[in-house]
């Protein structure tokens, strides 16, 4: 009799599971960017995943633990498309724009992702949590340098956070103009009172106000 491998087995146990649970996490997000947080039910994702309604209970207790799985998923998503500016760009307002655009660039080009980010919004949970730290971090630094006439992050962060989750919305109700995500970074900047982004290179500093 050939001798059993435990340790392999084990692993190839493993990895079958992380799957099995990714399978379930990705069709959560699919439901969820489908329609709304009300309407997602186990049975549902079960479905969708193709396993049984067991199976998605042996890895998560509940409904909310699969929405706060597939958050993760989304903030990473996010973090993912601004990481190099947040290492590479040093002024905060270059970064929020960097973070800003592409962002809105990928919303764009893939209207599930956009629809999962808005439904996502909806969700107490608050799935874009580390982004808000991030976004209201590098305001917090413009603040500091006087790059920005907005004297409160948090107002900050809402006002930039609101204004493109709303361009996202419209995006999924309509086609999105070449000009867009330019017009709409004007708009975020000129709200938090920055220097006019006409003026200069999108990605660059902008001079101290007054």
């Amino acid at each position: 009799m050939a001798r059993i491998n435990l340790e392999r087995r084990a692993k190839i146990g493993r990895e079958r599971r992380a799957r099995t649970r990714a399978q379930i996490v990705d069709a959560g997000a699919l439901l969820l960017g489908e329609g709304a947080v009300s309407a997602l039910t186990v049975d549902a994702v079960a479905e969708a995943a193709g396993v049984a309604k067991g199976t998605f209970y042996y890895h998560f207790q509940n409904m909310e633990e699969l929405l706060e799985a597939v958050g993760e998923q989304v903030v990473e998503s996010f973090e993912d498309a601004v990481t190099r500016a947040r290492h590479e760009l040093r002024d905060p307002i270059a970064r929020l724009s960097f973070a800003f655009t592409q962002t809105l660039e990928r919303a764009i080009s893939d209207n599930g992702w956009a629809r999962l980010v808005v439904q996502g919004s909806q969700y107490p949970l608050d799935f874009g949590r580390s982004t808000y730290a991030n976004l209201k971090a590098d305001i917090a630094e413009a603040i500091a340098e006087g790059s920005v006439t907005v004297q409160d992050p948090e107002l900050a962060a809402d006002i930039v956070a609101g204004i493109w989750l709303q361009v996202t919305r419209g995006i999924l109700e309509r086609v999105a103009r070449p000009e867009l995500t330019t017009q709409a970074l004007e708009a975020a900047l000129r709200a938090l009172g920055a220097c006019d982004p006409g003026a200069r290179s999108l990605y660059q500093s902008c001079p101290p106000l007054g």
